[in-house]
């Protein structure tokens, strides 16, 4: 009796092919920064790499950087308070807005025993001030 191994089609082959590829890029470069915080930012080119510009046209320079976290602390309506983490991203490349949530990721630890390391959004905000928003999972 012989067990039958099941043939995934071109396509399928492709698609796990591709995400395995991303995830392993993402990985390699978590561990040339020797990071804790996962890059799980969508990327528009997937020709990516740590000196590709994310925010901004490259022109920025110190660029504050804010994490969101929920405290353990509710406000009167009962509602958990969101407190607010910051650090400086030099740039606006991969690396140093990944280093930048590293850095903000490890204080929001530190303070309010957050657990979020999974970087899933970057939004450069503001008009006159640049500010990098973010979206941290789990």
């Amino acid at each position: 009796m012989t067990k039958e191994i099941k043939k995934y089609s071109e396509k399928e082959y492709e698609s796990h092919g591709d995400i395995m590829y991303k995830i392993g890029k993402q990985d390699a470069f978590k561990s040339i920064l020797k990071t804790e915080v996962s890059w799980s930012v969508k990327m528009s080119d997937e020709n990516w790499d740590l000196d590709t510009i994310i925010v901004g046209d490259g022109s920025l320079k110190d660029i504050r950087f804010i994490k969101t976290v929920l405290s353990d602390e509710q406000n009167s309506d009962g509602s958990f308070k969101r407190e607010i983490v910051e650090s400086i991203a030099k740039d606006g490349t991969v690396k140093e807005v990944w280093l930048a949530a590293d850095r903000a990721y490890k204080k929001a630890v530190k303070l309010y025993g957050d657990w979020h390391y999974f970087l899933e959004s970057v939004v450069l905000k503001g008009r006159e001030e640049k500010v990098i928003c973010t979206f941290y999972g789990s």
